[in-house]
């Protein structure tokens, strides 16, 4: 029987047209099944190439790995190599510029001076001495001169060659050359003791070295080699060390570079109460950290558990020492310098002021600001050391620009930089941004002067006890020298203005036009400032950036 067709049923009505369509859809199954054939020869050479470079990959990890191992082992070494010669250069200093000596059973300690200041004070005692006997000569040369004279005054005539003009010439010889040595020898005097103010300052940065050294003998992690999973830092020595914390340098195996692992300890000793306020203090200065984002501020790289009672927060690190050594070590600024380092603490401190909760440092000194570069001339400097910071939360009070809250941890910070509203005890006092402003006018002051202006010598308790900073505030006075310019003293002044609502607050200093000094321009500045912002003025006053540029123009 003949089967039917498509075509019988209505399917299609052309045979012809039907055997095109199944020969296209062959054409087409073909070339899928060539496109498939090309997939898989490609798919088998990619698993192939993949093999290679996991293979690759494996032998780059192990070399890794290797590197690593060598690394950490050489990093080991350096730190035990550091630590030593760090002890050994202590050691021979020690007979140079002193040491501390126990005295009346330990109860006292004493400071004999090394070998340099006494060889100085031996040299100042012997030059000293030797002015004195030539300035005895001196005087007994000037009066026999004295004497000389009268005695040619009164005889009617003298002749170069008479005996009298002879003792005349010859006593006024003898006072010229004496007086030329007194000179000299006082010159000399000048330079020894240059020299010994030199030396107290390199006596205050040797001081320093010998309290973290014996600080890092004295750590618990001393003989740790290294923190975080797989040993990724390894320790190579104590930058510093706090109340509650300390500072380790180390280094990063994981990306290659200088770190600053700060190890905060719960001790179990502790009341309670102290366990549970250091542990709020640490977690809130992770909590600011982990948000700031600004060149003169000190970014946060990793956070870990150490214990169960120690947490190790990673941050940036910075090469130089801190501002507190550079001072001890230097004395003082120039005034250009000094005003570099002071455009920098404002930007950071704008910065953080400007923030959607703003914040207060509090603790702001020359022991946290650190100089970025090993290279004492480069003054890139960073602010760091959160600990007593103070976050202004959404239920603040005051202007929208200077939010404040209240002082709930009086008795903490550094006492010779915060203001005297801090010292109030009469009432639980509300502070803003101007804490900060005063301890930028502080500091500015030290850098210029080398001492800072209030309760300068005091001990923290004694500030503390007797309120010095609230008596000697109220008044400020600037030394003779160095010679500072009227627009710095002006600055400092507004900063330290005794009364809250007189002081400037960060962004009325930010605009200050001693910042913005440039020859003929800062007075154009300073026109602009002093119309746009007044002491005490509210926020809606200030002008912004362009408006203040184009009131200079």
């Amino acid at each position: 029987m003949k089967q039917p067709t498509l075509a019988v049923y209505g399917v299609v009505s052309d045979t012809s047209a039907l055997k095109q369509e199944i020969a296209h859809r062959d054409a087409q199954v073909e070339e899928l099944q060539e496109k498939l054939g090309h997939a898989l020869k490609e798919l088998s050479e990619q698993r192939a190439h993949i093999r290679v470079v996991q293979g690759r990959s494996g032998e780059l990890a192990a070399m890794l790995g290797r590197f690593q191992r060598a690394l950490r082992t050489e990093l080991r070494r350096a730190a035990v190599q550091g630590r030593h010669d760090a002890r050994r250069q202590l050691h021979q200093r020690h007979f140079e510029l002193g040491h501390v000596v126990a005295w009346q059973g330990g109860m006292r300690q004493v400071w004999v001076e090394g070998s340099v200041m006494c060889g100085m004070i031996r040299e100042l005692e012997e030059v000293s001495r030797r002015r004195d006997a030539v300035e005895g000569l001196k005087k007994t040369a000037h009066n026999t001169v004295k004497q000389l004279l009268r005695q040619e005054r009164d005889r009617e005539e003298s002749t170069p060659g008479s005996e009298g003009f002879n003792a005349l010439m010859e006593a006024q010889e003898e006072l010229q050359l004496r007086s030329t040595e007194h000179a000299a020898l006082t010159a000399m005097i000048g330079t020894i003791r240059q020299r010994q103010v030199e030396l107290e300052n390199e006596k205050k940065a040797f001081m320093k070295e010998i309290r973290r050294i014996n600080d890092e003998d004295a750590s618990e992690y001393a003989s740790r080699t290294a923190l975080g999973d797989g040993e990724r830092y390894i320790l190579m020595d104590l930058l510093g060390k706090g109340g509650f914390s300390e500072v380790w340098r180390a280094f990063d195996l994981a990306d290659g570079r200088y770190v600053a692992c700060k190890i905060h300890h719960v001790n179990r000793d502790w009341p309670m109460a102290t366990r549970l306020n250091y542990r709020r203090r640490a977690e809130r200065e992770l909590e600011i950290m982990r948000v700031l984002d600004h060149p003169r501020l000190t970014r946060l790289y990793d956070v870990f558990p150490l214990s169960d009672a120690a947490l190790v927060s990673v941050m940036e690190y910075s090469a130089g020492m801190d501002l507190d050594t550079y001072l001890k070590r230097y004395q003082q600024l120039r005034e250009g310098d000094a005003r570099l380092i002071l455009l920098q603490m404002i930007a950071a401190l704008r910065y953080l002021a400007g923030l959607p909760s703003p914040v207060i440092h509090y603790d702001l000194k020359p022991a946290n600001i650190l100089l970025h570069s090993a290279d004492p001339g480069v003054l890139d400097v960073k602010i760091t050391d959160f600990g007593l910071s103070k976050i202004i939360a959404e239920t603040r009070e005051g202007p929208s620009d200077n939010p404040s809250i209240e002082l709930t941890s009086q008795g903490t910070g550094t006492y010779w930089y915060l203001p005297p509203e801090c010292f109030d005890t009469s009432s639980t006092p509300r502070i803003s941004n101007k804490v900060d402003v005063w301890s930028v006018g502080v500091i500015f002051y030290q850098m210029l002067f080398g001492r800072r202006p209030f309760a300068e010598g005091e001990s923290q308790r004694k500030i503390w006890q007797e309120k010095l900073i609230i008596e000697s505030a109220r008044e400020l006075s600037f030394p003779e020298s160095p010679k500072v310019s009227e627009e710095a003293k002006e600055l400092i002044t507004n900063c330290l203005a005794f009364n809250v609502g007189e002081r400037y607050d960060v962004f009325q200093l930010s605009q200050h036009p001693y910042l913005f000094r440039t020859g003929r321009r800062s007075v154009k500045l300073k026109s602009a400032f002093n119309s746009a912002v007044s002491v005490g003025s509210t926020p809606t006053q200030y002008t912004s950036n362009k408006e203040r540029m184009e009131a200079a123009k």
